[in-house]
């Protein structure tokens, strides 16, 4: 998510996650409230695989997974 407390945000984290030799193939899929296209421009550009907007329904989750798994 985005929005996780204090200390650094879900796009610090994508961008801390990509940046590190031994993570940067994992996919991040952000999960959070933040739908602006802004927002999600900030998020794929942090290097996230997809972004879902809440709310979300648990078989768009799956759904998202699953094209991610296929695809890599």
């Amino acid at each position: 998510d985005v929005d996780m407390g204090p200390g650094p945000n879900g796009f610090d984290v994508c961008r801390q996650i990509k940046a590190d030799e031994a993570t940067k193939d994992i996919p991040v899929v952000m999960l959070t409230a933040h739908e602006s296209d802004s927002d999600r421009a900030i998020g794929f550009a942090a290097g996230a695989t997809q972004y879902l907007t809440k709310p979300f329904g648990p078989l768009e989750l799956i759904d998202t997974i699953r094209g991610i798994l296929a695809h890599s």
